[in-house]
């Protein structure tokens, strides 16, 4: 994706192909995409205070490594890992408070004070060893069901269980299988299970006549990118691919829709902390690796008939999509051009790649969109060394 315009500026449209219908549901086919390369750099990233906390607790870790080895060598069969775990609070600069529960399964206290008196360091009992925790781990997500649980694994830590669901749904379902997890296995749970934003916000809800997500965090996916626009007909999201066979699009529990600042519905993250921009309805999408759902809900079919239903992991815009700020960087610095021209020519091709390709998509036929020149210089084979 090395493409450069030499186009004039575009100037956004209203979306084409938007219209209520009898029922009173939404019609979008076609929408004005962003612009496509907004900054000459990566998005900025603000860590969470998880984020703080992982980074924090892992030179914590690496600190104390001279003294949780000879722990770890002198009570094999013994030790059960640590638990790092934090307390809210002021401490290390807002962090708060951080503890290393240190399992074992025999004397625990005097175990521990054999190594170390530092009082962030706490005895606990275990009820298995670090020589057991691969199998135990393993058989336990197999247990749960890999959809829900998978093993994870850390240098001087516990075992853990990353938990796909959210808090209260694994309660619930540890409490009706009867379930003992070993007290050193730590259970992992995502913010990402749990958004804290609606799926639907009021000004679009009437708009739509089902949003189904799946109830989980998504597993890891082959890294793949595929593209294609997500189009809205009389309340239904489609996938609207080549042919007569569009599938009815189910997304990720993180998502949602809403109407940006401009008036036009788009999709957006559900989890205040994180906003990255997404795309609007009716543009083409990299929509990642695409998962047919073998058994989607009941009430989407109902509501929008019976097609085959399609997970999409991804909702970012086709155009700009990647690391194409770089490529305008190089393109300015090939060409002898000011950054802010390089930029402005960018966005005006890929506006009109994109305006071409929502054509070709609507009227059912072939047509070539803009090209534009690449951007990255690939030098020639040099000749056979003899």
């Amino acid at each position: 994706m090395c493409l450069l315009p030499m186009l004039a500026a575009c100037a956004e449209e209203p979306a084409v192909g938007s219209s209520g219908n009898e029922s009173g549901f939404a019609t979008i086919l076609e929408a004005p995409p962003y612009t496509p390369i907004e900054r000459l750099g990566p998005e900025p990233h603000t860590p969470t205070l998880a984020d703080k906390r992982s980074r924090f607790t892992d030179r914590i870790e690496e600190r104390n490594l001279p003294m949780l080895r000879k722990l770890k060598s002198g009570e094999i069969g013994n030790f059960g890992g640590i638990e790092w775990r934090w307390i809210d609070g002021s401490d290390n600069g807002g962090l708060g408070t951080l503890r290393g529960i240190t399992y074992f399964l025999r004397s625990p206290q005097q175990s521990l004070s054999r190594y170390t008196s530092d009082p962030m360091f706490s005895a606990a009992r275990g009820d298995f060893s670090r020589v057991e925790q691969e199998a135990l781990a393993r058989n336990w997500a197999i247990r749960i069901g890999r959809d829900v649980a998978s093993e994870g694994f850390g240098n001087m830590s516990t075992p853990w269980l990353s938990i796909a669901i959210p808090r209260d749904r694994f309660e619930a379902m540890r409490e009706a299988k009867g379930w003992d997890i070993p007290v050193n296995l730590t259970l992992r749970f995502s913010d990402f299970a749990e958004p804290d934003l609606p799926q639907l916000t009021d000004d679009v809800r009437n708009a739509i006549r089902y949003f189904p997500t799946a109830e989980q965090v998504a597993g890891p996916t082959p890294d793949i990118a595929t593209f294609d626009a997500i189009v809205l007909r009389d309340g239904c999201f489609f996938i609207d691919e080549i042919g007569d066979d569009d599938p009815l699009a189910m997304f990720s529990i993180g998502t949602g829709v809403y109407r940006d600042a401009d008036g036009h519905m788009a999709f957006r993250s559900r989890y205040s902390f994180h906003q990255p921009r997404l795309a609007r309805v009716g543009t083409r999408m990299q929509l990642g690796y695409r998962d047919e759902v073998a058994n989607p809900p009941a009430e989407l079919i109902e509501a929008c008939g019976d097609h085959r239903v399609v997970l999409v992991k991804s909702l970012d815009q086709a155009a700009g999509y990647g690391g194409q700020w770089f490529d305008v960087k190089q393109y300015a610095k090939r060409e002898g051009i000011g950054e802010t021209d390089a930029l402005r020519a960018a966005n005006a091709c890929l506006l009109m790649q994109e305006k071409v390709l929502a054509q070709a998509r609507l009227e059912g036929r072939n047509m070539t969109p803009p090209a534009c020149p690449q951007v990255m210089h690939i030098p020639p084979t040099p000749p056979p060394t003899g």
